[in-house]
């Protein structure tokens, strides 16, 4: 069902049970009475303004108008070993922010699909599971057109071209509580989003990593995510399993074997300048590099306890050596959809400046460029 008919009917069913009219209902929102007939009939979407005062005049979470699309829920997975940093306000509001993007994508003419490969449910990080992972990883760099050796030069871009959307937002780290990094939702109504933490102390090495690990989550445990309450263990003896084979997954898709065995292969000795190339190269943290030489076995364990020693001593768990510069690159897809939308004539521009985060001087701004490309384009 398309996202609009759903918050649609949802606005139906709470009008009738308030026993409240069309027309006393729209003039709580300050719309017209044949305005909300629209959008109860799912031909018009309705601004994240105008629904909260909704849900706010009857007395629900906003979060209400979207649920039930999915055999009543939207699955989520928590990388974090304190999944309450993800409070309920925040919570709501990204999973909203991906209903709005869904509702966009349903204007500019797409149908809500992704492009996750079918894999079964994977609980268990024994050898073989392990081996298996190693396996999927190599295909979906053949399937994105990586090859065994190319790096992952834009990870957003590369998610997005199948259709996961990636929502940036920013929570600092607590130095008490611990880090959220990131997280995944899926349903079958909405498709696939990761949520990444672009907060500027988390290093882009460290969001680039968290990308490739929710992408693993939503190949392999997509169908069985745990509720959001539930802990998932990150590192540590007692690293949940699913976490492991995320981990594994995220750093064979960054620095897949074959990149990295034709880079050792002539060195002879791997140095610490050798370390700080190949994380240069593949976009990674130090960390990463040096687990991916122990698992290939390029690295001995008496050399690998040296680097180790210095990465604690320098602090460079708490702070990435020679950090990237530069963001990831977020929002390009959606302003391509909003576009799309606005040119289609689907979407009000309340929506617009909702979903593209801007004021409506901004926007306005950016409807005349828009206007004028197509100007230009048309001559």
């Amino acid at each position: 069902m398309a996202i609009r008919k759903h918050i649609g009917q949802r606005i139906r069913q709470l009008r009738k049970a308030a026993c409240l009219s069309q027309t006393a209902l729209a003039g709580v929102l300050g719309i017209t009475r044949q305005t909300l007939a629209r959008m109860e009939r799912g031909e018009v979407p309705i601004d994240s303004e105008a629904l909260f005062r909704l849900a706010t005049y009857l007395e629900c979470p906003v979060s209400h108008f979207y649920e039930e699309r999915d055999a009543g829920e939207i699955r989520l997975a928590l990388r974090a070993d304190h999944p309450e940093l993800l409070d309920a306000r925040l919570r709501n509001r990204l999973l909203e922010r991906l209903a709005a993007i869904a509702d966009l994508e349903v204007a500019a003419g797409l149908e809500i699909q992704h492009g996750l490969p079918p894999t079964e449910p994977m609980e268990r990080a024994g050898e073989r599971e392990l081996a298996i992972v190693q396996e999927v990883a190599q295909e979906e760099r053949g399937r994105l057109g990586l090859g065994p050796v190319a790096p992952v030069s834009d990870p957003v871009a590369l998610l997005e071209s199948l259709d996961v959307r990636v929502i940036p937002f920013q929570l600092a780290p607590d130095g008490e509580q611990g880090l959220l990094s990131g997280f995944s939702a899926f349903s079958e109504s909405l498709g696939a989003g990761i949520f990444l933490n672009s907060h500027p102390a988390l290093s882009v090495e460290h969001q680039v990593f968290s990308l490739m690990h929710e992408y693993a989550h939503l190949i392999f445990h997509r169908r069985s995510y745990q509720p959001s309450s539930a802990p998932y263990r990150t590192r540590g003896r007692s690293t949940s399993p699913a976490e492991k084979i995320a981990n594994l997954f995220a750093g064979h898709m960054l620095v897949p074997p074959a990149g990295l065995r034709r880079f050792v292969g002539s060195l002879g000795v791997v140095t610490l300048t050798d370390i700080f190339e190949i994380k240069r190269i593949c976009r990674v943290s130090f960390a990463t590099v040096l687990t991916r030489l122990q698992q290939e076995g390029l690295v001995g364990r008496k050399l690998a306890s040296r680097f180790w020693a210095i990465w604690k001593k320098n602090g460079w768990q708490i702070q990435e050596p020679e950090r990237m510069s530069g963001p990831l690159c977020f929002h390009r897809r959606t302003e391509r959809l909003a576009r799309r939308a606005f040119e289609r004539g689907e979407v009000t521009q309340d929506f617009l400046a909702d979903v593209l985060n801007l004021d409506r001087r901004e926007l306005a701004v950016r409807l005349r460029a828009w206007e004028e490309e197509a100007l230009e384009d048309a001559v």
